[in-house]
């Protein structure tokens, strides 16, 4: 049976980049992979949706100056061929990732992995001993058995679609179903969401959610809250999407329904009862440093239960093998969030609601994109907004709702990891002109000294 310092099962985004760490840090390390390096990430998740999402941002952006009259002639998309570009990104990161595992000398095993006692894992008939494991088995999707249920897709079926359907009833108003309902009604279908809760991304900052809301009805997309899909049928021409919807039955003819309800932790190869691991709502439950109740068996990602996020999953195996090396610890940084929609949705920290909750007393600023140079060249619309502290005057929570908000997001994170300050604020010099400048902006109006509102 070959030694190993850490196996680590799963090679999704937690999983390799652990993989690739331990190694450059001098210990013997094997990833087990039953399918694909890359997880659902880079092969059914993050990495192809935004590749659609990107195409269908550039046609809505299209649309918009061709009724301006800025571009003219017919506006068609070749499906197939975005279907292709899609494909070549994806292999060319997931073969990028093999790459890297090996020049860092990591050894890869492919085949589905089963956890034994003593750290053992067992692949393909072979036996392999670490003085640590990591369980980094994803999520996958999750099914909701109504009636019908076998007739409709889900997200991965949508990636691999060759053609873009006339309409479809998408089941959850989750992040992945707002993101496929905004890039297929910009590609020119027919959507509706129909979504069980009474509004939707209840935790998040509510006026910058009902401006995103105001934003995807104006692209087309019909939405229903606080309505329960009942059943899928077979229809003459399609599909009946039946739910319901304060009190009162009621029917959508489409071309396909998405059930894109989440996903739910994946664990393949662990018998929890047999190892004696404990579980907490139905995820690996773990500590601060993500160790199980297990010695020397860590979990991270999906599996772990949290937020379903990869570089959520990258920060965990990063304070796993902090913890396995014996140095210090750091408690976790704000973790921010994205939502890829059009306009794109980015938070990090507290909402107003969350920050009262916690007992500070907030105050909120905001920036519109309307006001900004940069957002005015590029036809962009939305706005930024930021929670202080009135005591401390600290940064506690940064929503945006608007283009490249998930690249303006990370000097967000910043700010709020480091309690930035109004006097910090006005320090901080942002380059002009830039979208980055709306941030300053809205951080400033906490306080009413917002130079260009």
């Amino acid at each position: 049976m070959e030694q190993f310092d850490l196996l680590i099962m799963g090679g999704g985004p937690g999983g390799y980049s652990l993989a690739g760490a331990a190694a450059k840090k001098g210990l013997k390390t094997a990833v087990f992979e039953k399918n694909v390096l890359g997880g659902t990430c880079l092969n059914v998740g993050c990495i192809p949706t935004k590749y659609l999402v990107d195409k269908a941002l550039t046609m809505d952006k299209v649309k918009n100056l061709s009724k301006r009259g800025i571009y003219g002639g017919p506006l068609t998309i070749n499906f197939e061929k975005v279907q292709k570009g899609k494909e070549m990104v994806v292999k060319k990161l997931t073969s990028g990732v093999k790459l890297l595992l090996d020049a860092a000398g990591v050894t890869t095993v492919y085949g589905e992995a089963v956890l034994k006692p003593d750290r053992i894992v067992e692949c393909g008939g072979e036996c392999y001993q670490g003085k640590n494991v990591v369980i980094a088995t994803g999520s996958e999707t999750m099914i909701i058995p109504i009636p019908g249920h076998e007739l409709c897709i889900t997200s991965t079926d949508v990636l691999n679609m060759t053609e873009i359907p006339k309409s479809m009833v998408v089941m959850g108003g989750g992040v992945i179903g707002l993101e496929l309902a905004c890039a297929f009604q910009a590609f020119g279908t027919k959507v509706s969401v129909v979504e069980m809760l009474p509004a939707l991304l209840p935790n998040n900052e509510r006026a910058a959610v009902d401006q995103l809301v105001s934003h995807i009805k104006k692209l087309g997309v019909k939405l229903y809250t606080g309505a329960k899909m009942l059943r899928v049928e077979k229809a003459e021409e399609g599909l009946k999407a039946v739910f319901e919807k304060d009190g009162a039955e009621n029917v959508i003819d489409c071309e396909q329904v998405l059930m894109a309800v989440g996903r739910k932790a994946s664990l393949a190869g662990i018998d929890a009862e047999a190892l004696g691991l404990e579980l907490e709502r139905r995820c690996v439950k773990v500590d601060a440093h993500q160790r199980t109740n297990l010695p020397g068996v860590y979990a991270i990602g999906d599996a772990a239960g949290g937020l379903q996020l990869a570089h959520a999953a990258y920060a965990e195996g990063e304070r796993a093998l902090q913890d396995m090396l014996g140095e210090e610890v750091p408690a976790p940084g704000p973790i921010p969030a994205c939502v890829y929609t059009l306009p794109c949705f980015a938070s990090v920290g507290l909402s107003t609601q969350q920050a009262e909750a916690a007992g500070f007393k907030p105050v909120m600023g905001t920036f519109e994109y309307s006001n900004n140079g940069m957002a005015l060249a590029e036809g962009a619309s939305g706005t930024v907004y930021v929670v202080a502290d009135e005591a401390t005057k600290k940064t506690l929570g940064v929503t945006i709702v608007g283009e490249n908000s998930s690249e303006m997001i990370g000097m967000a994170t910043l700010a709020v990891q480091n309690g930035m300050t109004l006097t910090e604020w006005e320090n901080t010099v942002v380059a002009h002109p830039s979208l980055c400048e709306m941030m300053k902006e809205a951080a400033l109006d906490c306080f009413g000294v917002a130079i260009h509102k």
